[in-house]
């Protein structure tokens, strides 16, 4: 579909070379938490935790462990409240895998006692409590990704926000570093482990296996090997992934009043460049509008949509280019749902007119439920037109 060359993409940009393709926000998100298990730590603790999460998957196990939804690559928003789920029951999953390990069948036993050995170790609770905390961090931004009525601009400024307070946490690792000690050992006295967390790993001269950092105490062996490198692994991958702003569809962005008043009319024009190209709208007269506006940057693009169509015909026809950018496939995705629970074998010679009308009806039944007598009227009248 994607494909540069060969996909969709390529056949439609042949016919309208201004279309531009979109990555979908919440996918490529997606991909940054993918980019999280490069580490090799990070990846076996995330490997290990969809074992165990998959090994409960029996009638008998369930009754032990604590519900914990799958594990599931395409399921962003329940990728992160299942590694959260599974963080606050770590106590309960553990014990249960212990009392398998000594019950049942051979099977059963072999592997509760593989899993149990892996997860009851400092490094594992330590992977795992770095891997929840910033999962925690995500997940709003995941969840507000899933709106119906997203905009660009909210979704440029729910990455920034992101950026920003990851890299004050670069910046000043050794909070961090304590919180994540602090929270490893709290957990590591519920289950009765007596491994001293305290205890830094032994530096050997030459290391291929493990991270081999110099440090003169645990919290900065840690803060070396394990804090700062996931941070690194976090920013670079968000910015690379959402570095598409720089487009010209993307720099529509900038014709917000909260993007305009923080920025001088040469830095706007030189930004602007691009726009002017494509869409040939009036940016200086555009910011000089706005800039003696009190309380402008609250509003939506909606909003400032109705300031534009008076005197701005052009910058109206790139603010709907901008209301129509697609910032994620969310709501497509929920709409074939919608049309797969529609379009079932019982209804397969139905109209495509009498299928829109039946999908849009499924999908926005809210507003029939708040007009229902006005819509069973209008029902009943288009009958009646056609008998």
């Amino acid at each position: 579909m994607s494909e540069k060359d060969s996909g969709v993409q390529a056949i439609l940009r042949k016919k309208y070379t201004k279309a531009l393709f979109f990555h979908c926000s919440s996918h490529k998100l997606n991909l940054v938490i993918n980019d999280l298990n490069i580490p090799p730590e990070i990846r076996n603790t995330m490997r290990t935790t969809k074992d165990i999460i998959f090994f409960r998957e029996s009638v008998l196990r369930r009754k032990l462990v604590p519900n914990i939804a799958r594990l599931c690559e395409t399921r962003w928003s329940e990728k992160h409240k299942t590694i959260r789920v599974f963080k606050e029951n770590f106590p309960v999953i553990l014990e249960a895998l212990e009392n398998l390990s000594r019950e049942g069948n051979s099977a059963t036993r072999k592997n509760a006692f593989q899993f149990h050995a892996a997860a009851f170790k400092i490094l594992f609770i330590l992977y795992i409590t770095l891997i929840a905390k910033y999962s925690a961090l995500l997940e709003p931004v995941v969840n507000a990704l899933q709106s119906i009525a997203l905009d660009v601009v909210k979704a440029s400024q729910h990455v920034i926000h992101i950026l920003q307070l990851l890299k004050s946490h670069r910046d000043n690792p050794e909070r961090v570093t304590d919180e994540i000690i602090k929270d490893a050992t709290v957990v590591a006295e519920k289950i009765g482990l007596e491994e001293d967390i305290t205890s830094m790993p032994r530096i050997v001269e030459k290391q291929r296996h493990r991270s081999n950092h110099p440090a003169e105490s645990p919290s900065e062996f840690w803060k070396r090997s394990l804090i700062i490198p996931y941070l690194e692994y976090v920013i670079t991958s968000l910015e690379t992934r959402f570095a598409e702003e720089n487009t010209p569809s993307f720099a529509l962005s900038k014709l917000h009043p909260a993007q305009m008043q923080t920025m001088s009319l040469e830095n706007l024009t030189g930004t602007c460049q691009t726009i002017a190209l494509f869409y040939k709208i009036e940016v200086e007269l555009w910011q000089q509008f706005w800039h003696n506006k009190p309380n402008s940057t609250d509003q939506t693009v909606v909003d400032i949509l109705k300031e534009a169509k008076t005197f701005f015909p052009d910058t109206e026809n790139a603010l709907k280019i901008l209301i129509a950018l697609p910032c994620t496939t969310c709501t497509v995705e929920r709409s074939f749902s919608s049309l797969r629970r529609l379009k079932t074998w019982l209804r397969s010679t139905m109209s495509e007119n009498r299928l829109n009308g039946l999908a849009i009806m499924s999908v926005h039944r809210k507003l029939i439920h708040g007009n229902l007598q006005d819509f069973n009227n209008e029902v009943v009248e288009k009958f009646t037109m056609n008998p």
